[in-house]
């Protein structure tokens, strides 16, 4: 009896309110508030913050099954609790939405937790299943991939793990196009080239590569990314014979590090 008091009340509050999508609205716009306010607080470096607000708009998107939102805080969230150290957590936010069978999710969305999850074993180093996440990345950007781009990036990061300097050389000089719109794949796409470029002992054409990435790097504010660029720079410095300069990149990159900012 009281549930059904419950819902008749309910009724009575929205037919008051004048339209039943006012609320819903609301709501929508409560989950968009907070994932706004997590993406300032994950570019200020504020994680912990970010991950808290994504939690937050995510829990709201559940309620009203807004399945856009749903799946796109699960990404964000998964993604913060990486950075966070939290590797585990992130693997079990990203099966959530890829197993999930009540709901329909959009390919491109699947796709990229095909290729978040890539990214994690690659992390842990199983580039084998690493491989096969990006597979299933592919296959589900089948009929319409605009992740392309991200895709060869990944998979030229597995080549590179692999040691095939020449398959990372063609999946990275060929994501470098498909990223010209993506400033940040784009970057990532520079550096790989150029790690590629390294392993071939290339060092100066390596250089030209990371000198590009690192300008993309700074507009975005990317510490981590500055790291790398700076990282890889005095490795091809050092295979040139110049340690003055590769030591100075290096210190570069320390100093980076000891902000622990990412």
């Amino acid at each position: 009896m009281r549930s059904v008091v419950s819902i008749l009340c309910g009724l009575v509050l929205l037919a008051g309110c004048g339209e039943v999508e006012v609320l819903r609205s609301a709501r929508l716009e409560q989950a968009t508030e907070f994932n706004q306010r997590a993406q300032r607080a994950f570019q200020r470096g504020e994680y912990q913050a970010a991950a808290t607000l994504y939690e937050q708009a995510l829990q709201i998107d559940v309620a009203i099954e807004n399945v856009n939102g749903i799946a796109i805080n699960t990404l964000n969230l998964a993604r913060v609790n990486n950075v966070l150290g939290r590797s585990a957590l992130a693997q079990r936010l990203l099966d959530q939405l890829l197993e999930d069978k009540a709901l329909h999710h959009a390919p491109a969305h699947l796709a990229e937790a095909a290729l978040q999850k890539a990214l994690l074993r690659l992390q842990a180093n199983d580039a084998a299943d690493a491989a096969l996440w990006v597979d299933r990345a592919a296959v589900y950007c089948e009929s319409d991939c605009r992740m392309s781009g991200v895709i060869d990036n990944v998979r030229a990061g597995i080549a590179l793990r692999a040691n095939d300097a020449d398959k990372a050389l063609q999946l990275s000089e060929r994501a470098v196009s498909a990223n010209s719109g993506v400033p940040i794949e784009h970057a990532n796409a520079l550096r790989l080239m150029a790690s590629a470029r390294l392993m071939k002992k290339e060092a100066e054409v390596a250089l030209r590569l990371l000198e590009e990435a690192l300008v993309i790097d700074k507009s975005l504010g990317l510490p981590e990314k500055i790291r790398q660029d700076l990282l890889l720079s005095a490795q091809a410095y050092e295979m040139l014979g110049k340690n003055e300069q590769a030591a100075q990149y290096r210190d570069r990159a320390a100093r980076i590090a000891a902000t622990a900012l990412k």
